[in-house]
């Protein structure tokens, strides 16, 4: 299997963790011709990441990959048998990419002071903070977000939390985690896969930023 991805991207290192916490063999590759290229859209239409390819077939958006990976790799599932549990994972995982991840994502566009729109900064940094504390009243840390073993929640939050904590500071603020998210944050850290891909994470996005996140 070849993913395709960068290590920049929070949603390929939600891919990356569940592929590694699962065990499946896996080969990490940059989008052919780089992201949104018409060479990778051949493969891709949307040419976004993450991305999958398993022989002639590629599949793309990383909700759709998880479960791409529960269907095809049922060992060691990140869902378990429970349905309830499976819905509450399915729902923290889908509260994290509609309602929480993409206020973080908006502010990339005002890093540079000189073209940062003050008034939509604090917006989206005002609506990111509103949704981590509303992250309180959705779980009860078991460690984990659902049970006591790691599972497919688990695997949103991290690389965003993380990326959160880069960029907070740039804007003059700090990420305040409440008492249950940083229980489970801890806990969740302290996996070895976890603390793999996002400090992989954390030092992409740094180098990026250096650069002139060009």
């Amino acid at each position: 299997m070849e993913l395709f991805s960068l290590p920049v991207s929070s949603y390929s290192a939600k891919v990356r963790i569940a592929l590694e916490l699962k065990g499946i063999d896996y080969q990490a590759s940059p989008p052919p011709g780089g992201y949104s290229t018409p060479e990778y859209m051949q493969y891709v239409p949307l040419g976004t990441i993450p991305a999958i390819q398993i022989e002639d077939q590629y599949i793309s958006e990383s909700d759709v990959i998880m479960e791409y990976l529960e269907d095809k790799f049922p060992q060691n599932s990140l869902l378990g048998s429970d349905p309830h549990k499976r819905a509450l994972h399915r729902f923290l995982a889908r509260y994290h990419d509609i309602w929480l991840e993409p206020h973080l994502r908006r502010t990339f566009a005002h890093c540079d002071p000189a073209t940062r729109v003050q008034s939509e900064l604090d917006d989206h940094l005002d609506k990111f903070e509103q949704r981590l504390q509303k992250l309180e009243e959705l779980f009860e840390p078991t460690p984990f977000m659902v049970d006591e073993t790691i599972g497919y929640a688990d695997c949103a939050f991290p690389a965003t939390i993380v990326l959160a904590e880069i960029l907070f500071p740039l804007f003059g603020r700090e990420v305040v985690l409440g008492p249950k998210v940083s229980r489970w944050y801890e806990a969740t850290m302290a996996n070895p896969v976890v603390k793999k891909i996002t400090d992989e994470s954390r030092q992409a996005t740094l180098e990026w930023m250096n650069s002139g996140g060009g």
